[in-house]
């Protein structure tokens, strides 16, 4: 049995995207997050990479 190091799940939420996301959520500019996509209120659905490129919690 190979006891090396193993890839992380797909769905492992890194600390990094868990902070901006509660940022989000609480600034009403995401809803819900599942497998690399974000849910916006008005329906819209992008890569979460592109969200936290787009809405920045540092600004």
């Amino acid at each position: 049995m190979f006891i090396g190091c193993r890839e992380k799940p797909k769905n492992t939420v890194t600390d990094d995207v868990s902070v901006w996301f509660e940022w989000a959520r609480k600034e009403r500019i995401a809803i819900a997050m599942s497998e690399g996509l974000v849910y916006t209120p008005d329906g819209e659905v992008m890569e979460i990479e592109e969200m936290m490129k787009r809405y920045s919690s540092q600004e």
